[in-house]
């Protein structure tokens, strides 16, 4: 029986005969292979490396792909073009609108006259005349004069810009710069705002803080060298939902000569140097022309005293502003009086930085050739310089103070504000052919003369 158990001795060591020695056998004869250390280290670095090559390929590509993918995913509006529509005479609130026609007036009362009689007309008569004004009615008015500028000053920003530095014993620290500006134009995509190159030169960082007091980063969209004026431009995606949808654009009204003179305004932004004052007067003369190359702007005096940092804009009683005040044309007898450029004159540039048309330059100041002097003088239709800007094409290319330009690019000019809207079609680094005459021993002779256009504007970008 044992040796059925467990078979004989010799079949227990002959590992062909004992499926226990074959057991055993094997077991002494796998061994476990060494580990080769360096092609393990050699494969565990070939691991790594492609785990780093496929990550950085992987971050470059949503790098690169992100921006493509969220534009076809989120597409951002483009840009509409910016027209700006002139506000009609009409619309313009002027002293006499804030009272009664006196030609309805007669017509009412002699339509009263023949229903009532004389003794009803005399009880009304002495009933008006009766009326005096007292303080409520007073603070009345002016509570109505405060809610224009309030409603209006939805569109007035403050426009700040940051700027590193060192002091003189070369300690770094920031600068920073306010003055307001105007939202004059909603794209569709930006917000677009005026203000003064002067505030923003040189600026590492611009923020806009709207009236409700929040704040977002505002860029650079064009500036006009001629006026010192530019345009910024804030991402309507980056405004808060809330301040979206209380802000609005700044109805832009008239400022045509004879129509705001003597009319009241109300000077909103910081006419005082702070931020959010606000002045009431009238303006004084609105026919004063400002005495800079290829433009006619006009200024607009008031009897406002304000600050001679004073920024902002003039607004009339129907809330439209007419004007946009730069203090650095006013009077130097009268250095803290509010000043503006008026905004019909300033509507084509805004529309041009707005859409980032660049301008021509060529450096001409001028006037229309008095008709006067025409049948005096026997002098044609067209522009009289009066000089022109140092170093500028103009002056390069030989145009002369005197010289009365009578065509330009083979059209017409009847006179300097044709000549100007001619211009505006001119892009910089444009071939220009002027027609002009000048005055010689034997009278004027007729010249031509070809310019270069210069470029008065500067882009943002």
């Amino acid at each position: 029986m044992e040796e059925k158990k467990h078979g004989s001795e010799d079949e227990r060591l002959d590992p062909e005969k004992s499926p226990i020695a074959r057991a055993d056998f094997m077991r002494e004869k796998i061994k476990q292979r060494p580990i080769n250390k360096k092609k393990l280290l050699r494969r565990t670095l070939i691991t790594t490396t492609l785990a780093v090559v496929f990550g950085a390929v992987a971050c470059l590509t949503f790098v690169f792909l992100s921006p493509v993918i969220n534009n076809k995913l989120y597409p951002e509006e483009s840009p509409a073009p910016i027209a700006l529509t002139e506000e009609t005479v009409t619309d313009e609130m002027k002293p006499e609108d804030m009272y009664a026609d006196d030609n309805a007036i007669a017509a009412e009362a002699a339509s009263v006259a023949i229903d009532m009689a004389s003794s009803e007309i005399s009880r009304m008569q002495q009933e008006m005349s009766s009326y005096h004004f007292d303080s409520s009615d007073y603070i009345e008015m002016y509570a109505s004069l405060k809610t224009v500028a309030t409603n209006t000053a939805k569109s007035i920003v403050t426009v700040t810009s940051k700027t590193s530095d060192t002091n003189w014993i070369n300690n770094p620290y920031e600068s920073e710069g306010q003055t307001s500006g105007v939202i004059v134009a909603d794209n569709g995509a930006e917000y677009l705002i005026l203000t003064q190159t002067s505030a923003i030169d040189d600026a590492e960082s611009i923020q806009v803080t709207f009236f409700d007091g929040s704040t977002t980063s505002a860029y650079l969209k064009m500036s006009d060298g001629i006026t010192g004026l530019s345009i910024l431009a804030v991402k309507n995606r980056i405004v808060d939902d809330t301040t979206r949808e209380n802000i609005k654009t700044a109805p832009l009204g008239s400022s045509s000569s004879g129509v705001v003179t003597g009319t009241p305004v109300i000077a909103i932004g910081s006419p005082t140097g702070i931020q959010g004052s606000i002045c009431y007067g009238f303006v004084t003369s609105d026919n004063s022309v400002l005495d800079l190359p290829d433009s006619k702007y006009m200024l607009l005096t008031t009897d406002m005293s304000g600050s001679s940092n004073a920024s902002g804009a003039i607004i009339n009683l129907s809330g439209s502003v007419v004007g946009f005040i730069d203090m650095n044309y006013n009077n130097s007898n009268m250095p803290n009086t509010l000043c503006a450029i008026g905004i019909t004159e300033l509507r084509a540039l805004i529309e041009d930085l707005s859409n980032e048309k660049a301008r021509g330059f060529l450096g001409i100041h001028g006037q229309t050739v008095p008709q006067s002097l025409r049948d005096s003088e026997e002098l044609p239709e067209g522009v009289y310089v009066t000089r022109t800007e140092m170093d500028s094409p103009a002056m390069l290319a030989g145009v002369q103070s005197g010289d009365i330009i009578t065509a330009i690019n083979d059209e017409q000019v009847d006179g300097y504000d044709t000549f100007i809207s001619k211009l505006r079609n001119i892009k910089p680094g444009e071939e220009v052919h002027l027609v002009l005459m000048r005055q010689a021993t034997e009278g004027y002779v007729d010249l031509t003369i070809d310019i270069t256009a210069g470029n008065s504007t500067v882009s943002g970008e």
